[in-house]
């Protein structure tokens, strides 16, 4: 939704990132907060796609064609996650 609170348009992971795969989890290492997120590879997924170079809309996309899954709510489930992450340091908007 434009004008939407959780939109960002270019969301860009945080470059201090350590990322790493851990079986079916995702483990994002956050020095500059001090922290150690657990992500599900979904999520973790969508954290990887944040580039700086793709919009939000783009994301959706990705996970839809990589998924099948209902546009709709990727999209929502999306927003949501991103909104989470920026709370949390994790990504900006570029």
């Amino acid at each position: 939704m434009k004008g939407d609170s959780t939109s960002m348009n270019c969301p860009h992971k945080a470059g201090d990132l350590d990322i790493r795969t851990v079986g079916e989890e995702v483990l994002v290492h956050d020095p500059s907060h001090k922290k150690v997120h657990i992500l599900n590879r979904s999520a973790g997924q969508i954290l990887e796609l944040c580039t700086g170079e793709q919009t939000q809309e783009d994301i959706v996309t990705s996970i839809c064609s990589q998924t099948g899954a209902d546009k709709e709510t990727v999209a929502r489930d999306v927003a949501a996650l991103l909104s989470e992450f920026g709370k949390l340091g994790l990504v900006t908007t570029a």
